[in-house]
């Protein structure tokens, strides 16, 4: 550090955080689970479809019609994608924390229940799921 540079305290360094993302995504959450400050955005229409439309790709060996496997030029097996499965509850969860955590970086890697608390509080906040307040006019 050069010293004319100020030291800030955790808490100024978390509200620089907080105030820089303000201004990048508008409204800001934080939660904190097992004393960890977890600051947090809304999730955006397109993520939100990007992420529920994903699968799981899987690679097999390509076979003839007689069972043997087909290699292209190079003497390497032809590999096919296979689309295995939608992904889980547990791996959508996984992925919407990732896309909306902005402090600390990589905590849904190190904290188990992260993905699971952030994904619903998200979803909550980002009106999914929300009772909706309708009055005739």
């Amino acid at each position: 550090m050069k010293k004319d540079q100020i030291q800030l305290t955790p808490e100024e360094e978390l509200q620089t955080i907080i105030d820089k993302a303000k201004k990048k995504h508008g409204r800001i959450y934080k939660t904190i689970i097992a004393d960890e400050v977890i600051v947090w955005r809304l999730l955006k229409r397109s993520e939100f479809k990007e992420i529920m439309n994903k699968v799981i790709y899987r690679q097999e060996f390509v076979e003839d019609e007689n069972g043997e496997l087909v290699y292209d030029e190079n003497g390497n097996n032809v590999m096919k994608d296979i689309i295995d499965e939608d992904l889980t509850y547990e791996m959508r969860q996984e992925e919407i924390a990732k896309a909306v955590i902005l402090h600390p970086v990589g905590i849904v890697e190190n904290m188990a229940a992260v993905a699971d608390i952030i994904s619903t509080e998200c979803m909550l906040k980002s009106g999914f799921g929300e009772t909706p307040v309708t009055e005739q006019c």
